[in-house]
């Protein structure tokens, strides 16, 4: 996912610089090779978000091979009535951060971190059961790589809700360890933007589920918008973070160090 994201990043920044972007000065031609390189020896991404999803429904395995078609339904009735998430290292972040925010249904729901999380797991959650019911039911079939490979749609985007939901914890994780309250709170800027970005590029989802009302999903988009355009001043800031090695935040293209927003 990470690759997929820096490829798709250095092909926007390349766009962007319209001809300057395809010239080697301008180091964009170089990044992308490398990316490339990438792509080459992690194998193939679409492939790796299968071995995710499978290993996320390894869960259900042993409950559905001792169980009837009758006892299966109940078990799916019951068990899908809570939450089988695990969490990951930033669990008891989360878990304040659950506790401690109420559902709210206002303006300003969006920029509610507990409310982000819970978006995010139910997203995941509900792809997973969803998965695990369509899986189940053919599970009778005499070719079950067919019946696998017919689910490739949900088996993915379950994926990529789970890798989602592990980069916001991980996220909210690190902007809580910050030390410093400017840079906590910029960073938390930063993390609104990842969050309601991720929900804008899935927006079909959460309104076709009803997780979002049609003013509210217009609400996504100005919002993110409107971050970008309250993080633009800090951009530099931001890029200096990682560290870069001056030739690339040097490069003709930006002008003599000027970062393009």
């Amino acid at each position: 996912m990470a690759t997929w994201h820096a490829t798709a990043t250095i092909q926007a920044c390349r766009e962007a610089c319209g001809g300057a972007g395809y010239l080697a000065e301008n180091l964009l031609t170089t990044l992308k090779a490398d990316t490339d390189v990438f792509s080459t020896f992690e194998g193939d991404n679409t492939v790796l978000l299968q071995l995710v999803a499978k290993g996320l429904l390894t869960h259900y395995q042993s409950d559905f091979e001792d169980l009837g078609t009758l006892a299966t339904v109940r078990f799916m009735a019951e068990q899908f009535a809570g939450s089988v998430m695990e969490r990951t290292a930033a669990r008891g972040v989360i878990e304040r951060l659950l506790a401690a925010g109420p559902r709210r249904d206002d303006e300003t729901v969006l920029f509610d971190r507990a409310w982000q999380v819970r978006a995010f797991e139910d997203r995941e959650q509900h792809m997973l059961e969803g998965l695990a019911r369509r899986l189940r039911r053919a599970a009778g079939a005499s070719d079950p790589f067919a019946v696998f490979n017919d689910a490739q749609d949900h088996l993915l985007r379950t994926a990529r809700a789970h890798v989602d939901r592990i980069v916001l914890e991980a996220f909210v994780a690190a902007v809580d360890r910050c030390p410093g309250p400017d840079a906590r709170a910029l960073l938390g800027r930063v993390c609104d933007l990842y969050v309601l970005a991720t929900i804008e590029a899935d927006l079909a989802w959460f309104l076709a589920h009803g997780r979002l009302t049609a003013t509210r999903a217009k609400s996504v988009t100005s919002a993110v918008n409107a971050l970008c355009e309250e993080l633009r001043p800090h951009a530099r800031t931001l890029v200096d973070a990682f560290a870069i090695p001056g030739p690339y935040v040097g490069a003709p293209s930006l002008d003599g160090g000027e970062v393009a927003g």
